[in-house]
């Protein structure tokens, strides 16, 4: 495809600021010439990409290398992000077949799930080993690497969806001081200044992440912007005790795409036909008094590493987050132009509702600290590794006394209308507060050469608490759980294992505030735990690549009510999902040539049990059967210096509705790239083009149904064309 005639390169006003600061920072490698040239105890060697050569990963929590470890964890290395042109959530989960895009658009917060499950925005996700909130856009510019446990994660999270559990684990100072400076940009005229300059001043490692991006892309009216800052510090304060910190400011504004319903073409009332053709550009969130999704977000994190000897070691650290949300939309749901009023989906014709959204003001927070002991210890003949320590967090929602949903009027996917915009805001909102303290423990124990157990377990005291904003319809609940893990590993070989694992995930749910729509409104209902069981195989074939295979069932208790009751009584407990699957994947490099990234899925998502009868056996929506991932990037012999790599994505079985009658057909996407290092004017330079669905195919590729009952279509992203250099200072 031709580059578009109008491509013009777009940086946000900031960009001025980012070229001050890169020129300020391009004399830090000069100025730390004469500092100290180590900081063995608090930096990581740097890498060229795609090398896949990550060995351990924090989220397992067990402090065992990722092939001796009973779990089932990936990592998207910041090298891979990078060889692949990852440039979000969204992008960089493609990556393994075992995570899938939830309600995932242009300029809103993303969520995904694992295994089949949403993951918890608010208690799945760390950052450097601490909770922190996903309902905030995530940069990946000053992300080292994103790891990904997959299942139950009681034993890491404590109270959390069943899913898996995301750590994000930020850049580090390096030992040797450099700069380097990335100006990329698309088809569409997006273009982004980036810098990371890392040095060392008086002993102390300093590392920079600064970045200004104009936001463009296919859609009509979503064009924004993202500034990111970031400073990473480390010191040895002894030889035994080391200090780091990291700081982070983020802001982005882009008006949000929403996703289209499907079409009701029999006149019942409800969607059941998958509009055609797929509407790939279509952005419906573009009236004149349309505003931007706009979020700023800082966090700040610290942390004191101290080596008691030999054998142990002791970590506190602490974090804070704060974000500030306006969360603004032309929301189309729904039809009321037909003679049965249709929800969810739209009018067969095309003809949508459009409501005027408006949340302005949302403040949310998220602290957290822990303070964790890891050693080993010689105790019953045996040898076993500790990992104990205690934990705390806090999160809370403050939002604006009232928010807009008003129904301005009737739209159309075909002939999009002007409506006029009505921000008035009537509706209440709903403030909450939750506090947990953690105690956890966890031991690994030598039982004979070949053979070892792991067991831990996880006990949470929580509060939460909610109210609406004039006080009423007050909430609070107080419950502690417990979450045990188990694991037996055996190894025949110093390169094999086989193991077995079993452990309980708890989510606390309450019944919405809504006396209209609940009978037992604001009840809390008692904490549901959720259930895996596991059987895994680990082959580290050669030494840079590690084979995996993995089988898994998975219950989740819902709360749930009787069909077509008005008002529902929510019971927990009641409906039951069973998740059960296998997993394969292969990481690493074959030879000196080839990098790979390869995973593969087969997914049986069912309910099992519900107070709805026709549920029973019916998969669950939006997830695959079938998906499967394959990465590969080749150093070319003849050329030293170039690459070529390529991403081929697939998947099926993806139901749309809870009755089976609607599912996304089967889809695939090969996305290319190719990389160039030389050097230009004695500077390492490294050219990147990369083409996102090379083959412009245009598929429906998630259909996400939300808790209040909403169905909503998204569609594939177009062949998109960026390019990149980077410069080594």
């Amino acid at each position: 495809m031709a580059i578009r005639q109008n491509f013009k390169l777009s940086l946000t006003p900031t960009a001025t600021a980012a070229a001050t600061a890169l020129t300020l920072l391009l004399a830090l490698p000069l100025a730390a010439q004469t500092g100290p040239q180590r900081l063995d105890d608090i930096t990581v060697t740097g890498k060229s990409a795609p090398v896949l050569d990550v060995d351990t990963a924090d989220v397992g929590g067990l402090g065992a290398p990722l092939a001796r470890t009973p779990q089932s964890i990936t990592v998207l290395g910041a090298d891979l992000l990078e060889a692949s042109a990852s440039a979000s959530l969204s992008q960089a989960i493609k990556l393994d077949a075992s995570l899938a895009d939830s309600y995932n658009t242009t300029g809103y917060i993303e969520s995904l799930s694992v295994r089949g499950f949403l993951l918890e925005q608010g208690n799945n996700f760390s950052r450097n080993g601490l909770t922190v909130s996903n309902i905030t856009p995530l940069a990946l510019e000053n992300k080292e690497r994103i790891e990904i446990l997959k299942g139950v994660a009681g034993l890491q999270s404590g109270v959390a969806a069943p899913g898996g559990r995301i750590n994000l684990v930020t850049k580090v100072p390096l030992k040797d001081a450099f700069t380097s400076v990335t100006l990329s940009a698309n088809e569409y005229g997006g273009g982004k200044l980036h810098l990371d300059a890392n040095t060392v001043l008086s002993n102390v490692g300093i590392r920079v992440n600064l970045a200004s991006e104009g936001l463009r892309n296919q859609f009509d009216h979503a064009q924004g912007s993202r500034e990111l800052a970031s400073v990473a510090l480390a010191a040895a304060l002894s030889p035994t005790t080391s200090l780091t910190a990291d700081l982070e400011y983020q802001h982005k504004q882009q008006p949000s795409v929403p996703g289209l319903g499907l079409l009701d073409r029999n006149g019942d009332g409800v969607g059941e036909t998958l509009p055609a053709p797929v509407f790939s550009r279509l952005n419906l969130n573009n009236q004149s008094w349309s505003q931007p999704f706009e979020a700023t977000t800082s966090t700040a994190q610290f942390a004191i590493n101290h080596r008691l000897n030999a054998d142990w070691q002791a970590r506190l650290a602490l974090s804070t987050q704060r974000s500030t949300i306006n969360d603004r939309l032309a929301f189309p749901d729904g039809c009321s132009n037909a003679a049965t009023d249709v929800y969810p989906g739209l009018c067969a014709n095309g003809d949508v509702d459009v409501y005027d959204y408006r949340s302005e003001g949302e403040e949310r927070s998220t602290s957290a600290w822990e303070a964790r002991l890891t050693g080993k210890i010689a105790a019953l003949g045996l040898n076993h590794r500790v990992v104990a320590g205690l934990g705390g967090r806090r999160l809370t929602t403050d939002l604006a006394p009232k928010q807009a949903y008003n129904w301005v009027g009737t739209t159309n996917i075909d002939s999009p209308m002007a409506l006029p915009g009505d921000p008035t805001a009537n509706d209440l909102n709903t403030n909450s507060r939750e506090r947990a303290l953690d105690a956890f423990v966890s031991v690994a124990s030598d039982l004979t050469a070949s053979l070892q157990s792991f067991v831990g377990l996880r006990v949470s005291s929580l509060e939460r608490s909610s109210e609406r904003s004039d006080g009423s319809r007050a909430l609070a609940l107080s419950q502690r759980v417990a979450t045990p893990w188990a694991g037996l590993a055996w190894s025949p070989s110093t390169s094999t294992m086989a193991y077995v694992s079993w452990g309980q995930g708890v989510e606390l749910e309450s019944v919405p505030n809504r006396p209209d729509k609940f009978v037992n409104a604001g009840d809390t209902l008692p904490a549901f735990k959720s259930e895996q069981t596991e059987l895994g195989l680990k082959w580290q074939a050669d030494e840079r690549l590690l084979l995996t295979a993995a089988a898994f069932s998975i219950d989740k208790p819902y709360a749930d009510s009787l069909p077509n009751v008005e008002p529902k009584l929510l019971v927990a407990g009641s409906k039951t999902a069973r998740h059960r699957g296998l997993e394969f994947t292969a990481t690493g490099r074959l030879g000196s040539q080839w990098s790979l990234q390869a995973s593969a899925m087969l997914l049986d998502a069912k309910f099992t049990q519900s107070l709805d009868p026709a549920l029973v056996n019916q998969r669950v929506t939006n997830v695959p059967q079938v998906k499967a991932s394959l990465f590969a990037d080749y150093k070319v012999a003849m050329l030293p210096g170039l690459s070529l790599n390529a991403l081929l994505t697939g998947e099926s079985g993806k139901k749309v509705t809870s009755d089976g009658s609607v599912e996304l057909p089967s889809a695939w996407q090969l996305d290319a790239g190719l990389r160039y290092q030389t050097r230009l004017a004695g500077r390492s330079t490294q050219w990147k083009l990369n083409v996102e669905n090379l083959g412009n195919r245009s598929y429906w590729r998630e259909a996400p149904t939300t808790y209040w009952g909403g169905v909503y279509l998204f569609p594939s992203t177009p062949r998109t064309v960026r390019a990149s250099v980077t410069v080594d200072f």
